[in-house]
């Protein structure tokens, strides 16, 4: 027996319209997608408000202000010390842990030659550290009331203020020129720079070792470079101011021997191999027609 034709295409049990099924699948994933914009803009409101509150007021707010500052590498025993950490402090209180402005305080230590760096750490909610990176003394140039403090890096410090006694000098060289002058103020040129020879002794004598700086007189330039020239006669010769640490730690060895005679003359140019005799070069003597003092061309 025949069953009869079969509807191909259409369950006979569902009993629905399949373009109604797909109108209402189409709304569905209308809905869905509305209930997801709905949700994008919500939460991206969300954002900028909170982007907002912390731009506008959390990141200023007392709430993350520093109450908790401390301050590395300053000795607040001198009153250069003290002046220098109100400075920071003075700095630190325009800034929050969420708002650090380290140009403010390179602003407020600017005056300072002393300082060679400074930064900070913050750690929520109130606490900050500053560390500062402070240059030490390294040699005099000049003499009487035109001396000069020197760093080790050969920035000026300022005037010698009777520190002449305790730090080696630097004999010859040009003295920094503030603002490009020629005749500068020795009491204006705190964080000018040495150049040329003076800077080159000034880089040689700044790497001496704390327990020799005591016993160094003085540095000349001659043709082959530094020579300096210890208390008790020694004359030790560095060239340039390269491998200052190197030059110094074989000059120590030499020193620490016992049989080392002190009144030789030492090349210590090349380090790894120091040469000694017993009498330094004889250098001619400069010009007086066509050589100023520091050794630089006079011009008319």
């Amino acid at each position: 027996m025949s069953s009869g034709p079969r509807t191909r295409g259409r369950n006979p049990r569902s009993g629905r319209d399949p373009v109604g099924r797909t109108a209402e699948l189409a709304k569905k994933r209308e809905r869905r997608s509305f209930r997801f914009r709905l949700l994008a803009f919500t939460g991206l409101l969300l954002v900028l408000l909170l982007a907002a509150a912390y731009q506008f007021w959390l990141r200023d707010s007392s709430l993350v202000s520093v109450k908790n500052l401390e301050i590395v590498g300053v000795n607040t025993k001198t009153e250069e010390g003290r002046q220098i950490d109100q400075a920071i402090r003075t700095a630190m209180g325009e800034m929050t842990t969420l708002n650090v402005k380290p140009e403010v305080l390179d602003e407020e230590l600017a005056r300072f030659p002393r300082v060679a760096d400074a930064e900070i750490e913050t750690s929520l909610p109130d606490s900050a550290t500053v560390t500062v990176a402070i240059r030490e003394d390294g040699s005099i140039f000049g003499d009487g009331s035109d001396a000069l403090l020197i760093a080790t890096d050969g920035t000026v410090l300022g005037p010698a203020a009777g520190q002449e006694g305790s730090l080696p000098l630097i004999v010859d060289g040009d003295p920094p020129a503030a603002d490009g002058s020629e005749d500068p103020d020795p009491g204006s040129t705190g964080g000018a720079a040495l150049t040329g020879r003076a800077l080159t002794q000034a880089l040689v004598l700044g790497a001496t070792p704390p327990e020799l700086r005591s016993y160094v007189q003085e540095s000349v330039m001659t043709p082959d470079g530094v020579q300096v020239l210890f208390e008790n006669g020694l004359v030790m010769l560095f060239g340039d101011s390269s491998h200052g640490d190197q030059k110094w730690r074989a000059a120590a060895a030499l020193i620490a021997d016992p049989n080392f005679d002190t009144s030789s003359y030492v090349d210590l140019s090349v380090p790894r191999r120091p040469a000694v005799s017993a009498d330094p070069p004889d250098y001619p003597a400069p010009d007086e027609g066509t050589e100023g003092g520091s050794g630089d061309p006079v011009s008319g």
